[in-house]
């Protein structure tokens, strides 16, 4: 059995327990995505999809295409997943009965998102066919509807308050107007910023303030667009090679490489950075990212909205 290579998503549910919330994990790697109810310090699944087992995929999917995933974002107030894989394929999921609403080749995948109007943005990684950002319609398979280069492309999150797309590549941190319509959508570069240190740009997630979260090949920075300025998070300062960094609450998770570009677990602290809580180990899953929460009420607390 081969190990998995995983993301780690939080997300606050509406059960309680005491004064603090219970909140949902998803882990991704292989063909799964799997989700933990997480309370104090205690994680236990309780919720498991397969690629392998879904008999509403075509075969090219059960056994390849979504053979590695690599990110899996809830969204629509967490009643969806977005689910992207390394080895060429992006669904999104129907939580509640696993079923798949929407399926495409996409070389490389490496993050997607949903927009406004029924579209769909997905970044694509190294490849041939890949290096780029695309848009697709949920309702069509298969059938990407615009495209622009995004070298390395890592990272993809809708900023509803500015209604605008941030992206992230090798270099480069960009923001996109959506322009067009749901049968011929466009993208409209607005800005664009060169990323700090090393760059290598990994993960991109909003803090839900305004500012975001991206991570590079030596750091960890929050970023702000209003003034386009990347400041190093220092309580990471000491750790090294940081894949993603998540924030839930009064709580922050983070993924550091342990072996080439995976880790055993991860770890929970403060969101400030202080006060670490524990540090998640497993002997079945390696971890590569983390990202994305929703509330109680169905809101996307990292900027985003349900969609």
């Amino acid at each position: 059995m081969h190990p998995l290579q995983c993301l780690l998503v939080l997300a606050i549910t509406s059960t309680a327990v005491a004064t603090q919330a219970a909140e949902r994990l998803y882990v991704c790697g292989d063909d799964q995505v799997r989700e933990y109810q997480v309370q104090a310090h205690e994680a236990t699944e309780v919720w498991r999809w397969s690629a392998a087992q879904a008999q509403d995929l075509p075969a090219s999917y059960r056994g390849k295409l979504l053979a590695h995933i690599d990110e899996c974002k809830p969204v629509s107030g967490g009643r969806e997943i977005l689910v992207t894989s390394s080895t060429g394929g992006v669904v999104l999921l129907d939580r509640a009965s696993g079923a798949v609403l929407f399926r495409a080749q996409a070389p490389m995948a490496h993050s997607a998102e949903l927009l406004p109007d029924g579209l769909m943005a997905v970044a694509l990684s190294i490849d041939p066919k890949g290096d780029r950002l695309q848009l697709y319609a949920r309702q069509r398979n298969e059938t990407p509807l615009f495209e622009v280069p995004l070298p390395s492309g890592h990272g993809v999150v809708w900023d509803n308050a500015q209604g605008r797309l941030f992206a992230l590549s090798h270099d480069l941190l960009q923001s996109f107007a959506v322009t067009g319509n749901r049968n011929a959508p466009a993208l409209k570069e607005l800005e664009r910023w060169t990323l700090p240190g090393r760059r290598d740009g990994h993960d991109l997630s909003a803090l839900g303030d305004g500012r975001y979260w991206v991570t590079t090949d030596d750091g960890v920075w929050r970023f702000n667009p209003q003034d386009g300025a990347f400041a190093r998070f220092e309580p990471l300062g000491s750790s090294s090679r940081i894949k993603a960094v998540s924030v839930l609450g009064e709580r922050m998770a983070w993924v550091e490489v342990e072996e080439n570009w995976w880790a055993y677990g991860f770890h929970l602290a403060n969101s400030d950075g202080g006060g670490r809580l524990c540090a998640f180990r497993s002997r079945t899953c390696t971890f590569t990212r983390c990202a994305g929460f929703v509330d109680s009420g169905g809101q996307r607390r990292d900027g985003g909205r349900p969609r």
